[in-house]
């Protein structure tokens, strides 16, 4: 049967996967699904099947900060439940289509696509992250539930910017002044236990030079993963570190 194309619209898009998961247990997958199901709820879905992703599409007649509350309430209740995961977001503004076929409503268009490509190049770590697009875009909106902080590396020159939401931590832990803060330390030494794993003894100046040269933690992490030469021990480091830094936002 085929579908009527409407003219086009732009609407937010967020794309939502989970930070550094390779492999997610059958909780998480389950929590996960509680999680698309709120998602359904607040408009339309795409989904790569059985993998730990979603894309919604907004309406465009939706206030876009009354959307992100609930999903922020959602993505909570997630997190809570499927701890130390937490989601990765990437928010868009951009052309869809909307389609109908058979009574259902669906929307199809490049804002979808790139939502779902900024989410790949966006930092392997959890939290928010608003395109400039969308950036733009909320700069008109009144009272969202939201502020926009600036990024840095390839995510600053991608024109990304981190979401922080009241009383959310967002990116922990921060790093200040090219070198982490002293209430920090426990994450360096971490950092280096875990790396000499993979490497050995090497590893403590491997991590003491990624922190002099980063000024965020969604660049340390990428940083010390390259070092490590076999692919599936490169994910597990990532996997490992990411979920320490997930046990110290709570």
């Amino acid at each position: 049967m085929s579908s009527q194309v409407s003219a086009p619209v732009s609407t937010t898009v967020i794309a939502f996967d989970i930070a550094g998961a390779y492999i997610v247990d059958a909780a998480a997958s389950a929590s996960f699904e509680g999680l698309v199901a709120a998602a359904r709820a607040l408009g339309f879905v795409t989904q790569e099947t059985g993998k730990p992703n979603l894309t919604l599409t907004l309406a465009p007649e939706l206030a876009a900060g009354g959307i992100l509350n609930r999903v922020i309430a959602a993505v909570s209740v997630f997190e809570a439940a499927a701890a130390p995961l937490r989601i990765r977001a990437m928010v868009h503004y951009g052309v869809v289509f909307r389609t109908e076929s058979a009574g259902e409503l669906s929307y199809v268009g490049s804002a979808i696509r790139s939502t779902q490509s900024a989410l790949r190049r966006a930092p392997p770590i959890g939290g928010f992250v608003a395109t400039q697009d969308f950036a733009a875009y909320a700069a008109k909106l009144p009272d969202l539930p939201f502020r926009l902080q600036a990024m840095s590396g390839a995510a600053a020159a991608d024109g990304m910017s981190q979401m922080v939401f009241s009383g959310r931590t967002v990116v922990p832990p921060s790093v200040g002044g090219g070198r982490l803060q002293s209430a920090d330390a426990e994450f360096v030494g971490f950092a280096k236990r875990r790396l000499a794993e993979d490497i050995g003894p090497f590893a403590s100046a491997l991590v003491d030079r990624a922190v002099r040269s980063s000024t965020a933690v969604e660049q340390l992490v990428p940083a010390l993963s390259r070092e490590i030469d076999d692919a599936a021990a490169r994910k597990r480091f990532e996997e490992d570190m990411l979920r320490y830094i997930s046990s110290q936002a709570r």
